[in-house]
């Protein structure tokens, strides 16, 4: 079993810049997108036996059995669902997990980082 931390990219600023904007409409819309979003994952997360440990705003933790081919399916579900990126880090425990969340999103996001490979080297 694994911890996976999901954390859409740049939300903060997109938001920021829709209220600057005065979009009110588009900053309901984003924020509707995000949310659905995150119930999809958290509801496939749910069906593949997973548990949600923490899921708020635009990030997700949950912890499971899940390989690369669930987490890139992740990554593009809350891209096609909101138009923007999103990092995740996966780990053998939480800290493991933030700390490779924090790798993803130095390495320039949309991707994610299994801190287990990278103490493995």
């Amino acid at each position: 079993m694994k911890y996976f931390g999901l954390d859409g990219d740049s939300i903060g600023r997109h938001i920021e810049l829709l209220l600057i904007q005065n979009k009110v409409h588009e900053v309901k819309e984003f924020s509707e997108n995000i949310v659905k979003s995150l119930e999809k994952i958290k509801n496939e997360v749910l069906l593949n036996e997973g548990d949600i440990i923490f899921c708020s705003g635009d990030s997700i933790l949950f912890c499971g059995s899940f390989d690369s081919n669930f987490s890139n399916k992740i990554l593009q579900e809350f891209y096609e669902q909101t138009g923007r990126t999103a990092s995740m880090g996966i780990g053998s425990n939480m800290a493991k997990t933030y700390l490779g969340l924090k790798l993803a999103k130095a390495k320039g996001g949309n991707q994610f980082v299994d801190y287990s490979e990278i103490e493995n080297k």
